[in-house]
Order: C-alpha cells, then sequence, then structure tokens
C-alpha cells in the first residue's frame, strides 16, 4: 500500500485501523510512494551480516505491523516529525468509548455504545460488557452460565463491567471488531443465543406508555365548479383527534361537511377509551367504536370491547386494507364512504389513481367510491373488503368480546348485544374457530375450520341464526361461507382472495333481523327487506414478463329482489424503453329481471403511457391517457408533471383533454409539502363549465414541551427534542427541528423497535450533537414518546494562524483553550476549524512538548447578532511563543 512500509504480515489482509489512521495515510499515500521508489529504506530491514560473513537468519517479524514514516508529513521547516506511533500497530485501538454496529451470529443487532480498555500496558484496547447488553444482544447469559465446562455449579456473569475474555462466561464466543467498518460481530454457540422470531421484536417490558399529550390529525378539502350557469361548492374537514393520560388514550374521529343549499353538518365517526393489555396482548376499548367484521358483520356499537392485538406478538402480519383503483377524466373529486359513514375525501388529476393510504374504521365492510367530475358528472363503484382465511400457528389463539348497545343509522330501537369470537391453532395446517351473537329476540353461532393445504389455504364456516319478530313470527335459516388463497411461485399467480357465500331465505344477520323489524312493524311485507342470497369475490394478479397482470371483481344476488349487481375491473401494466404504459378495464353492472342487460351497466377501457422527457431528478414525465367510456364516450388526456426544487417540495400538473362529449378542456394542479403540512390547489376549466379546489393536510401536537405542527400523524408517535438544532433532519428526513427544538416523527410500528436518527445538516454551525447515533424505542400503540438529544453551543470559528517566522503551524497540532480543553487541531495550511470558544481569550497550540513546540493566540471573536450562525466565522491572529 502506497505511504505505507509494512513487515511480512502486513499483507495478509487490510489492516483494522482507526479512521484517523486511514485519512493520515491517505493524504500522503503519494509522498511515501515516491520515497520508495528513489531507494528510501523500509522501515522493516534486515540484520546486517555476522562478524564471520555469515547471512542472517530470516528476519524477524517487525515489532510493529505497519511503519509511518512521518518525516513525509509536511510538519514545516525546522520542526520534529508528529509522533504517530499510536497509529502504527495493525488493529490498534485506544481505549475509550465507540458507538459500534452489532452483528450476532450474521444477524444485525442495532447500535450499540462499546467500552475499550487496555488489558496490557501498550497493547491494543479489548471490548468490554455488561450482562444487560448482551442479553440485549440476544445471548441467553442463563443457559450460558448452565453450559459452562469444568465447572461444578454455574457461573454466572457478574453485572457490572467485564473486560476479560468473554468465552469465561459464554463458552465458545469469539469476538472480532472492525473500527474502520464500525462494527462488533460476535459468534456464540447457537444454544446460548434465543433471538425474537422477528429482528425488531421487543419485549413487553421495554413497551413505552409515552408522555400525557393531546393530538389533532386534520385533512381539509374546498371544492367549487360552475356548470351551465350553475355554481356547486363543497367543503370537507376531516378530523382525527385524541388525548393521552398515562397509559389511557381518547380518540375521536369526524368529519364536518359543508355543501351549496345544505347547511354545514359535523358528523360523529367514534370516540373511545383504549388501553393495552400486555399480560392478554389485548387492547381494551370503552366507548363508540366498531366491530372488526372478520367473521360476523362488522357493528357499530356503544359499549365495551376486549380483543386480541397480533401486533404484540413476533412476526405477525398488519391489517388488510384495499387499494382503490380509479379513474377520473378530469380533476375531480373522490369520497369514499363505509356503512353509510364518509371515511376520505380528496381530489385527483385526470388519469388513472390509486388510494394507499386509506385508514378504514374496521377490518372489513364494503367501501363506496364516488367520483365527482369537475362538470359536475358522477359515477361510482363498490370496493369489495372482505377477510383472508384464519388460520393461526400452532397453539396461537385469538379472541374477541364485545358488549354494548347497537348503533344502526335510521333505526329508532338500537338493542343491547353480546358477541365473542374465538379462534385457534389446533397444529400447522388446521385452525378452529367459532363465535356467537346474542341479543333480545335474536341469537346465531358460528363453527369453522381453516386448512393449509397443498394446493393452498381454505377456511369454512357455517353460521346458524334464528330471530323472533313481532306477532311471534319466527325465522332461521343458515349461511355458508367458503375462501380460498394461494401465490402459485412458479407462475407469479396470487389468488389473494376467493370467497363464495350462500345463505337461505330464513338466515338473518343481527341487522337484518333488526331491519325486518321495523318494517313488520309498518305492516310491509317481510321479503320487502333485501337480503343477501349468493356472494362472489375474487381478487387475482399474475406476473406476466416484466409486467403484471390483474383481476378483481364482486357479484351478488338477493333474496327480496330479482336484481343482480356484478363490479369487475382487470389491466395489465409493463414498461418497454423507458415507456410504461397499462391497459385496463372497468364493468359494472346492475340487473333486474325482464330488462335488459345494458339497464344500470357501465364500462371504461382506459390506455395509459408514461415517459420522461430527459434524465435528472427534476425531469417532467408526460403522462396520457385514452378512455372509451360506455356513457360518456371517447376522451384523450395529455399530462406534463414534474417537482420544481431538488427537494422534491414542490409538485405540478399540467393536463390538457378533448373528450367526445365534453369537448376540449385544460386544468393544472400544485402540491407544496412543508415540514409541518401538505398543501395543493388545482383549476380546470372546458366547455360550459370551471374547477376550482385546494387542500390541506397536517397535524398539531401538544406536549409537556410545547406545542409542535407536524405532517399527517398515523396511529404511534414520537416526540424529539434537540436544543438549539432549528432545521436538522429528524428521523428519515421527512421532520424537521423547529425553531422550539422540537420535531415529530410519524407512524412508528407500536410493540416494535423504532430507531430515529438526526441529520444534523442545516442545523446552525454554532450547534453540536453530543451523539450522532441513532436512538430506538419501541412505543405502546397509540403512545406519544418523548424522546431527547443532548445539544452544546459551540461558537464555529476558522482561524488563520502562522508562526512569528511566517510559517504555517504543524499540521495535527493540538489546540486547547484556557481549561486545558481541546478545541480543535491544526489543518492544511495552519489553518485551524475551532468550536466552543469564549468571545475572547487565549488559545495554546502544541505539537510536542518542548518549548519550542509550543505557542499560544489571542484571539477576540467579532460581536454576535441575536441570529444562529449560518456559516464560520473567520479570523487571523497569529501564534506567538510562549509566555
Amino acid at each position: 500500500m502506497g505511504g505505507l512500509s509494512g513487515s511480512d504480515k502486513a499483507g495478509t489482509g487490510a489492516p483494522a485501523v482507526r479512521p484517523l489512521a486511514v485519512l493520515v495515510a491517505g493524504l500522503f499515500s503519494g509522498a511515501c510512494a515516491a520515497a520508495h521508489a528513489d531507494g528510501v529504506t523500509p522501515a522493516a530491514v534486515p540484520e546486517p551480516a555476522t562478524a564471520g560473513g555469515e547471512q542472517p537468519a530470516a528476519p524477524r517479524a517487525a515489532s510493529r505491523d505497519v511503519v509511518f514514516d512521518a518525516s513525509y508529513l509536511f510538519t514545516g521547516a525546522g520542526q520534529k516529525d508528529i509522533d504517530l506511533s499510536r497509529f502504527e500497530r495493525e488493529g490498534q485501538i485506544q481505549a475509550g468509548s465507540y458507538r459500534l454496529e452489532i452483528n450476532v451470529n450474521g444477524r444485525w443487532q442495532g447500535m450499540e455504545d462499546i467500552v475499550f480498555a487496555e488489558r496490557e500496558p501498550g497493547a491494543s484496547a479489548q471490548p468490554c460488557f455488561k450482562r444487560e447488553q448482551l442479553e440485549r444482544m440476544g445471548v441467553d447469559m442463563d443457559k450460558a452460565a448452565r453450559g459452562q465446562s469444568g465447572s461444578g455449579e454455574p457461573n454466572p456473569m457478574p453485572d457490572s463491567l467485564f473486560c476479560g475474555e468473554l468465552a469465561q462466561y459464554v463458552p465458545g464466543a469469539k469476538v472480532s471488531v472492525d473500527m474502520a467498518e464500525q462494527k462488533l460481530t460476535l459468534q456464540v454457540p447457537t444454544l446460548f443465543v434465543h433471538f425474537a422470531t422477528s429482528s425488531s421484536f421487543v419485549g413487553p417490558e421495554k413497551w413505552e406508555s409515552g408522555v400525557s399529550a393531546a393530538m389533532l390529525d386534520y385533512n381539509a378539502n374546498l371544492y367549487s365548479s360552475e356548470s351551465r350557469g350553475t355554481r356547486n361548492s363543497s367543503a370537507y374537514v376531516g378530523l382525527n383527534g385524541g388525548v393521552n393520560l398515562g397509559r389511557w388514550r381518547l380518540r375521536h374521529n369526524g368529519s364536518l361537511s359543508w355543501s351549496s343549499g345544505r347547511s354545514g353538518r359535523y358528523q360523529s365517526g367514534s370516540v373511545y377509551l383504549q388501553t393495552d393489555v400486555p399480560a392478554w396482548r389485548s387492547q381494551l376499548v370503552l366507548g363508540e367504536t366498531s366491530s372488526s367484521g372478520e367473521l360476523f358483520d362488522s357493528l357499530s356499537f356503544r359499549g365495551v370491547q376486549l380483543s386480541s392485538d397480533a401486533r404484540m406478538l413476533p412476526d405477525n402480519e398488519r391489517n388488510y386494507a384495499p387499494v382503490i383503483n380509479g379513474t377520473a377524466r378530469s380533476n375531480a373529486k373522490v369520497s369514499v364512504s363505509q356503512r353509510g359513514y364518509l371515511i376520505y375525501e380528496t381530489s385527483v388529476a385526470p388519469g388513472a389513481f390509486a388510494i394507499r393510504d386509506l385508514q378504514v374504521n374496521s377490518d372489513g365492510g364494503d367501501l363506496l367510491v364516488k367520483v365527482v367530475e369537475a362538470d359536475g358528472a358522477e359515477s361510482s363503484f363498490v370496493v369489495p373488503y372482505a377477510s383472508t382465511p384464519q388460520l393461526l400457528r400452532r397453539d396461537m389463539q385469538r379472541y374477541s368480546l364485545i358488549a354494548g348497545q347497537l348503533k344502526q343509522p335510521g333505526v329508532a330501537d338500537d338493542p343491547f348485544f353480546v358477541q365473542a369470537i374465538y379462534k385457534r391453532g389446533l397444529d400447522g395446517l388446521w385452525t378452529a374457530y367459532t363465535g356467537a351473537i346474542a341479543s333480545s329476540d335474536y341469537a346465531s353461532a358460528l363453527l369453522g375450520m381453516a386448512a393449509n393445504t397443498r394446493v393452498g389455504a381454505f377456511a369454512v364456516d357455517l353460521t346458524r341464526a334464528q330471530s323472533r319478530q313481532p306477532e311471534g313470527r319466527r325465522f332461521h335459516g343458515n349461511s355458508l361461507r367458503l375462501s380460498f388463497s394461494k401465490r402459485l411461485d412458479a407462475t407469479g399467480t396470487n389468488f389473494s382472495l376467493l370467497a363464495y357465500r350462500y345463505t337461505t331465505s330464513g338466515f338473518l344477520s343481527l341487522t337484518d333481523a333488526i331491519a325486518v323489524k321495523e318494517q313488520l312493524r309498518q305492516q310491509q311485507p317481510f321479503d320487502s327487506v333485501v337480503r343477501q342470497r349468493h356472494r362472489f369475490d375474487a381478487n387475482i394478479s399474475q406476473q406476466w414478463g416484466r409486467g403484471s397482470l390483474y383481476a378483481n371483481g364482486s357479484m351478488q344476488q338477493f333474496w327480496g329482489d330479482s336484481s343482480k349487481e356484478i363490479n369487475f375491473s382487470a389491466g395489465y401494466g409493463n414498461s418497454w424503453r423507458g415507456v410504461s404504459y397499462s391497459l385496463s378495464v372497468q364493468r359494472t353492472r346492475s340487473l333486474t329481471q325482464g330488462l335488459s342487460a345494458a339497464n344500470g351497466s357501465r364500462t371504461t377501457y382506459l390506455l395509459n403511457l408514461s415517459l420522461p422527457l430527459g434524465e435528472g431528478r427534476r425531469t417532467p414525465t408526460l403522462n396520457s391517457f385514452v378512455t372509451r367510456d360506455s356513457n360518456s364516450g371517447l376522451q384523450a388526456t395529455a399530462t406534463v408533471s414534474g417537482v420544481m426544487d431538488e427537494q422534491g417540495k414542490v409538485n405540478y400538473s399540467v393536463s390538457a383533454s378533448d373528450a367526445e362529449q365534453g369537448g376540449a378542456s385544460g386544468g393544472a394542479q400544485l402540491g407544496y409539502r412543508l415540514p409541518y403540512a401538505q398543501l395543493n390547489a388545482s383549476v380546470s376549466a372546458g366547455q360550459g363549465y370551471r374547477q376550482y379546489s385546494a387542500g390541506a393536510a397536517g397535524a398539531l401536537v401538544a406536549h409537556p414541551g410545547g406545542l409542535t405542527l407536524s405532517r399527517s400523524l398515523g396511529e404511534t408517535i414520537a416526540v424529539v427534542r434537540v436544543p438549539d438544532a432549528e432545521g436538522a433532519l429528524v428521523g428519515s428526513g421527512q421532520a424537521r427541528v423547529d425553531g422550539r427544538g422540537y420535531a415529530v416523527v410519524p407512524s412508528l410500528t407500536p410493540y416494535h423497535l423504532n430507531t430515529i436518527d438526526i441529520d444534523p445538516k442545516g442545523m446552525p454551525l454554532d450547534v453540536e450533537l453530543k451523539q450522532t447515533g441513532s436512538k430506538g424505542l419501541a412505543p405502546r400503540a397509540g403512545a406519544v414518546v418523548m424522546l431527547s438529544y443532548d445539544t452544546e453551543m459551540a461558537r464555529a470559528t476558522l482561524i488563520n494562524s502562522r508562526l512569528p517566522d511566517n510559517k504555517p503551524l504543524p499540521f495535527a497540532a493540538t489546540v486547547r483553550n484556557r481549561a486545558g480543553d481541546s478545541v480543535g487541531v491544526v489543518g492544511q495550511g495552519g489553518r485551524i476549524l475551532a468550536k466552543g470558544l469564549e468571545p475572547s481569550g487565549e488559545l495554546s497550540v502544541s505539537w510536542g512538548e518542548a518549548p519550542e513546540q509550543q505557542c499560544r493566540i489571542d484571539y477576540q471573536l467579532p460581536k454576535r447578532d441575536d441570529g444562529r450562525q449560518q456559516r464560520y466565522e473567520v479570523l487571523d491572529a497569529p501564534c506567538q511563543p510562549r509566555r
């Protein structure tokens, strides 16, 4: 290696050296290489010939593995060489504490502060460990104590810091350190490790409840359109608020909506008090909420619920939520409703859209999607939302217990009811599940079984229900449900859900029974209540070459109504030479017996092409699509979209279209991502209409440190305090520290390890982070956890200084203040970067012990204004001989 002369061992592998040694070696590698070319003798040389003229024995291994030739470092004329001996030994580590990446048996275990101590004078420092630290890394210290050989009784490792050979307490343990990579690798016999099944899972003893806090998440949208001389305007504000007190969380969500000709209306979705029960891996909820709908219909109720929370377990899957795919002909308003409640509303640009961030109120219930075009035209479709098969691991169990009063819109009499669900994994293949609902004049019970087979995962269950209606009428019936899920890896086919359900005419769900009771009281016939007879759901995707083909849909037929509902969509997407394209078709049909098949049907075809108009991050993209709708005819649209800045904070789109029925039109959208909110606006105009919209989404968090603005929160958050570090990036870089020193990190994963880093880029230069590594936390669901990173004010100054003879200060000389604290080092050209200086004072510079190897700098910093330091201050000051 250029710049280094080494022993015979030096070439056997890359030496693990201190990062500073790597820096010094890299800076002066060229000079040392030239020296060897000129015949300079290496540091490791053969011994001279013996007196008898015999050649000496093979040269001994040098006491130093690697030697820096310090004479090639420019230290200034007449100055002594810098002592670099501490960097010369291969793998030499200085005593101290280092934050290292930990790897145990090939598995990443996060970052740890590891203490290194010298076991022998002059030797490389070796790592020290604490018992609890090793436990945190996944080493089972109790097993290790029992597994020690040669001892009669277990010899557990002490709780204090241990700096000896780790194998003394963990048999077979081997430790290696690579300081260049800042990594510590630990090899331990498999018998003595106890990793969680998920690398991010954290045990209940480390779950954090957080602090008392209040939060409000908002999503506002204004929409106005004028068509044929009529103006229609609407406004929507979705609110999700809450208060945390200890381990209890109070939550409320609702929406405020207003439209032309109609006064404002606030619709409350739910309000409840929640806490977790770690011993039972469960959540306790009191108030107004809804059931999951995994076995029975999803019910809105007022009462109490105790149910399992799979997030508290390792290797569990998150709750399923559908992606809503659709097409808009113009800048349109899209609203999503579930069980009669408006749960989401937004504005979309012309073309295909996908809503992936939907937060539904439960795990079940079809979603009604309504698209309102800029000219006032409306279309809607249903997205099926059903549960997946109920398979569980062996001996795992899930349960749910509910007692409360039903909340049924439009019903005068809301009965009390109880519901119980229990599921248990019998072995690796079979899962049994059961449930029951009971209310006044109603009862139903369910029994089911799920199996994992070679051909796929199946679930089948049978529900028996009976109800008593006015005048002593009784109804009873059965409902049979089959479901299937399978992924064919060989062909890339994924049957995410195939389900079929059949119910007899006398079967009534609890909500059906209530509706029948209302109809019979009004002297209407039993068959006037429409009840499901057949239902088939399908969601299929297929990898086809480099592209993907999908199809999903549902078909329903009802008792008491001869109509049939069909919703179907299919599409294919791929790319070719940088051009992305997709083709899709969406079909909705409602048939009534005796009428034409075209009655109530609508079919939409879409061809979409997308290509970048150049290269680079800010390059705009051209997106063009052609749609053919059975109701509105043919339409062609072209859209150019992109970002206006390197950070992608400002995005835009401009579109133009021509429709067979609506004629030519155009529009534009603009979005601006602030550190604490997301803003958007749109405008469009066409033949006979104009449209405008504006929206904003964000959140507010009140915590012990004050009030902090944020983007949308999600369920679980962290408030990070970094004093005086305004502008620093937190977490994944989406949150920024405000002027009061706080930032909010949203959407943490509850009951699992979350790591949060601080990126100092953007913060004032006179602020230093005392710790630069990441911090981990495992919050409870809904918690607001406070994290604090210590900082210190350190005024940053560049000092240009020279010796009395006008020579530069020696490179790497140490600079200290009057208290003896190191405030910097001398860099190239005698320039000093110093931090933490007093407004005036004296600095001592030393590059040796002799008086002539020391000097002093008297300085006076310029006066500061009230603002923060955004650039280095530059000061010229000579270095005078010491007094």
